[in-house]
């Protein structure tokens, strides 16, 4: 099952604030993903647990004891709705409704708009919540009642269609908490803290991996300059104390500078190590 099928079986148990938020949900549902026109109003969907509840807010908010249409060759539940009379006391409902006075009907819209044409991405892969709305009416008119609740979002066109989207996990998380999926929501936040922590892990790796290698292509310089150096038996004619630093790099060729510093009598800092070793490449360059 994929994340957004989960969250809508999840938001499908929700529990209804008052009675108009069924008219509310069931407003977000259609006005978003359904098919309205003045005789009929159709739906479909491939996710049982939306179909069930769709059935649900018919019935308790319509009084429709209604069936699910399933044709045999498709997965997909299709509703139809035909009587004139039905579709109208339907339709004036849904479209002139206002989510004032009631918070909790404002939340039941947002709910039904995902469940009718909402999507969420695997936060493991990427964070992206989107509603299709359609049109430019219904997009405003949800990006509004999202930014009402602190939400912000986005309006894209895209393929004939005005999606409302979301992409800032945090934000996502908190619109998914808001319409009822709080589960989700906290392993959204789980899964944005274990990804930091990976990502921070790699960097430090990554980093340290770097440097490795920034000390290994220095350490293969100095000693082709001592092994110079040797081959043209001028080894002693440097000062001792670079006698002995290269004679330490020789012996330890893998040792950071502060590590080869620590070797020395007296020991010395890694700035002191640094600073020897490119008088050897210098010495090496002049010979």
């Amino acid at each position: 099952m994929s994340f957004s099928s989960d969250i809508k079986e999840k938001l499908s148990k929700a529990e209804f604030g008052c009675p108009g938020c069924v008219a509310a949900e069931l407003a977000g549902i259609l006005r978003l993903a359904g098919k309205l026109s003045e005789d009929k109003i159709k739906f479909t969907t491939e996710n049982k647990a939306v179909a069930n509840r769709i059935t649900k807010d018919l019935s308790e908010g319509f009084g429709l004891e209604y069936c699910t249409l399933q044709k045999e060759s498709a997965k997909a539940c299709q509703f139809l709705i035909d009587d004139i009379f039905t579709v109208e006391n339907i339709t004036e409902r849904i479209m002139n409704w206002d989510i004032s006075p009631f918070a909790c009907c404002c939340k039941s819209y947002i709910r039904g708009a995902f469940l009718g044409g909402g999507s969420v991405s695997n936060p493991e892969k990427s964070y992206h919540l989107e509603f299709d709305a359609k049109n430019k009416e219904e997009a405003e008119y949800l990006s509004n009642l999202l930014e009402g609740q602190g939400f912000a979002n986005k309006i894209t066109y895209r393929k004939g269609h005005y999606i409302v989207y979301i992409k800032e996990c945090e934000v996502i998380a908190d619109v998914l908490g808001y319409i009822g999926a709080g589960n989700s929501a906290l392993e959204m936040f789980a899964i944005q803290i274990e990804k930091e922590m990976r990502n921070s892990i790699n960097r430090r790796v990554n980093c340290e991996n770097a440097n490795a290698d920034k000390a290994a292509r220095a350490s293969g310089r100095h000693l082709v300059a001592i092994k110079k150096i040797q081959e043209l038996k001028q080894f002693d004619k440097m000062p001792e104390v670079l006698q002995e630093i290269a004679r330490l790099r020789m012996e330890y060729p893998e040792d950071s500078l502060k590590e080869l510093g620590e070797k020395t009598d007296p020991p010395i800092g890694k700035s002191g190590v640094n600073h020897r070793l490119n008088r050897i490449l210098e010495f090496a360059e002049n010979i």
